[in-house]
């Protein structure tokens, strides 16, 4: 009997397949009914997921409970969407979303909701269909002064979203936490937004700068300055978890050449991120803090001081002093990014760097060179959650000309590194680039929402 792909044993046949792209096992699927069926194997789809970083997975939800088919379905879209996003001039879609003004700052929520701060409100907007864009929550926040900046997460269930923002205070700061019930239907009826927490700092022991969440775990950074500088050893992360209302106040103990501090906060690490004397960044992972991931927690406030970490990475110098962490997650990801430009004081290139979470990865970090327009500047950038894709509004200082930039990269550096304009330039916009004030970016879909200042909210898609 002559031997044929058929006729091989199926753990060969696997085998093989797992040597084939993506783009190659879907191909063969549609050769024959008996390959459509084998192709659509668990553990092949599985293996080949983990060389997708960036897929649309609904938040909390691991990849390994999914099924075969499921994952083989969200591949193939992950497939459109890297080809059309690598794609020069690729053909995107405006839709203009709804009138909102004073815009400050946006967020996805997985890539169904938009989180949109204003100068007095919270509001999150459910946008799967552009047509049928509605708000879904809606909060009021107390006070005249505008807030600062702000975090959200999609709860477990994905019927809630807690969202947590810093707001300036009579001689200090304060940190709200709401947690708002979203409404799956447009006639559905309006749930009011409960207030979760409320700390107040004043000036004198700080100011909250930074805030991240997830899970119901909240963490926002107290750096204090002195004499308008930042002094590292006086950097504190507050930590709280709304569910059991345990906070836990972490020193970092980071040393004094340390300098432009930022932090994550991943499925059981906080990462945090420093440039280390004026020239390379610097990660470091802490396991969490026991108190407020514990479920039954043996104290409500407590103070820790962190000891060595588990891993620490340093990246080849870095262009500026200036970087953008990637965007927090739901998914526990292997890796965490920064995005650094060029420098037009310092004469150095910008990057990409991924650096490993997992203590027992070994692997050092993997940088990118960004190559930019020599004269220009990033305004505003976002950096998507796995650090493959990227977006930004870049100014050119010679024409006075905006862009939308567009960069897409691999982890693992198997493909070329692309950076180019995201839109073509016959394309018609009904503003001005130079009027966006935010932006918000879905890695996973490709989806770009804009907010500008004649109070129109637009979304970029494929």
């Amino acid at each position: 009997m002559a031997l044929t792909l058929l006729t091989l044993p199926e753990d060969i046949l696997l085998s093989i397949l797992l040597f084939l792209r993506a783009e190659d096992i879907l191909i063969l699927s549609q050769t024959c009914r008996v390959l459509h069926e084998f192709t659509a194997n668990d553990y092949l789809w599985h293996t080949i997921a983990t060389h997708y970083p960036a897929l649309d997975i609904a938040p909390y939800v691991d990849r390994n409970d999914l099924s075969g088919p499921a994952l083989q379905a969200i591949v193939t879209r992950a497939l459109s969407v890297d080809h059309n996003w690598r794609k020069t001039s690729p053909r995107m879609q405006l839709a203009r979303l709804v009138d909102l003004d004073g815009v400050s700052q946006m967020q996805f929520v997985g890539s169904h909701w938009l989180v949109v701060l204003r100068r007095s409100s919270l509001s999150v907007w459910r946008v799967a269909d552009t047509t049928e864009a509605y708000l879904a929550a809606a909060i009021d926040l107390p006070g005249p002064a505008v807030p600062l900046k702000f975090a959200a997460a999609m709860q477990r269930g994905c019927k809630e979203v807690l969202i947590a923002v810093i707001s300036p205070s009579k001689s200090g700061t304060l940190l709200s936490a709401y947690t708002a019930f979203l409404k799956s239907q447009r006639d559905d009826a309006n749930i009011l937004p409960s207030l979760r927490c409320s700390i107040y700092k004043p000036q004198s022991e700080g100011r909250f700068y930074e805030v991240h969440v997830r899970g119901s775990l909240i963490a926002a950074g107290i750096p204090q300055f002195i004499d308008g500088v930042l002094s590292p050893g006086a950097y504190r992360i507050l930590f709280i978890n709304y569910m059991t209302s345990v906070q836990c106040l972490v020193d970092p103990q980071l040393p004094q050449e340390f300098t432009q501090l930022h932090f994550q906060i991943s499925l059981t690490q906080l990462v945090l991120a420093g440039v280390c004397n004026q020239s390379s960044l610097v990660v470091r992972t802490h396991d969490l803090p026991a108190s407020v991931v514990a479920t039954s927690p043996l104290v409500s406030e407590s103070v820790e001081s962190l000891t060595t970490p588990n891993a620490e990475y340093e990246s080849p110098p870095i262009s500026d002093l200036d970087y953008i962490l990637s965007a927090d997650s739901t998914h526990d990801l292997p890796h965490i990014s920064s995005i650094s430009f060029h420098s037009l004081v310092r004469m150095a290139d910008g990057y990409i760097v991924h650096f490993p979470l997992h203590s027992k990865d070994k692997t050092p970090c993997f940088a990118h060179p960004l190559n930019t327009h020599p004269a220009s500047s990033a305004e505003i950038v976002c950096l998507g959650q796995t650090g493959s894709r990227a977006v930004w509004l870049e100014r050119r200082w010679g024409s006075d000309e905006y862009m939308l930039m567009k960069a897409a990269f691999s982890p693992e550096g198997e493909n070329p590194v692309v950076v180019e304009p995201l839109l073509a330039r016959h394309m018609a916009l009904p503003f001005q680039l130079h009027m966006c004030q935010a932006l918000a970016f879905d890695e996973a879909t490709g989806r770009v929402a804009l907010a500008v200042h004649t109070g129109e909210l637009h979304l970029l898609q494929f």
